[in-house]
């Protein structure tokens, strides 16, 4: 019998960086992803995205575990994914203080965890990685871009339309490891049998648009498509498309 909750995810280091600060952190068996995008040009960025995916990911399984009952689930979780994130935020800082030449690092971090017996949800977001589902073949994003161009769409200023190749689309209004403690968004809700949530970074959709990943995700949707498929795909499209950041994608499907 399958896993109610599947997960499974990959990083590629795409066509033009030199070195991957993507990070990926899977723990199936919970029903945890996360993915980190660690800040380009500055020092440390794959380390600081490591220690965010890594930290997360064995918090968000502990709080999972200790979570009570199916129905106590999101109650408790919202609160415990919030802690795991600003938590997360001060590992990268103490780490920056006893390796001074890491100081300044910083890096994304969408993080989802899934009670199996409930389909119940949680995800914790920083920066511009998202988080998406895929319900009836229509792609919806969950998370709301940390960025200066975001902060323009909302106060009506920027069409989104322009926002997708505006100079500044990805500048980050936060981000974990830096001096301000950020303020997570953190969000819930309760899966469908054959709901699949995507996370993934900015390379992802730097390369591909909603109607692209969509299109992908649906093809793999039916009972028994395999989702490193899906995910190997999304990879592969986002090379042919130019490659030109770090790409990272987890899914995290419902059965």
């Amino acid at each position: 019998m399958p896993s109610p909750v599947q997960v499974t995810g990959s990083s590629d280091t795409g066509q033009v960086r030199r070195r991957n600060e993507d990070a990926i952190a899977l723990l199936p068996e919970h029903g945890v992803a996360v993915v980190a995008d660690g800040m380009g040009g500055h020092p440390g960025g794959d380390v600081a995205s490591r220690i965010a995916a890594d930290f997360t990911a064995g918090a968000l399984a502990d709080a999972a575990a200790s979570s009570g009952s199916a129905g106590a689930f999101a109650g408790s979780m919202l609160p415990a994914v919030e802690r795991t994130v600003v938590q997360a935020h001060h590992e990268i800082r103490a780490r920056g203080t006893q390796e001074p030449h890491l100081s300044g690092m910083g890096t994304t971090l969408t993080a989802m965890v899934v009670d199996p017996a409930s389909h119940a949800w949680v995800i914790g977001h920083v920066g511009d990685s998202r988080a998406y589902r895929l319900r009836a073949g229509s792609l919806e994003q969950l998370t709301r871009d940390d960025t200066w161009v975001q902060q323009q769409i909302d106060n009506g200023i920027m069409q989104p339309s322009a926002a997708r190749h505006s100079p500044y689309a990805h500048l980050l209004t936060q981000c974990l490891g830096l001096e301000e403690p950020p303020a997570p968004q953190v969000i819930g809700g309760r899966g469908e049998p054959g709901d699949v949530y995507l996370l993934c970074t900015d390379g992802l959709v730097g390369m591909l648009d909603d109607e692209a990943m969509a299109a992908i995700l649906t093809r793999h949707a039916p009972a028994g498509s395999a989702d490193d498929a899906a995910v190997r795909e999304l990879l592969e499209a986002a090379n042919q498309a130019g490659g030109h950041d770090n790409i990272t994608a987890a899914l995290i499907r419902l059965v």
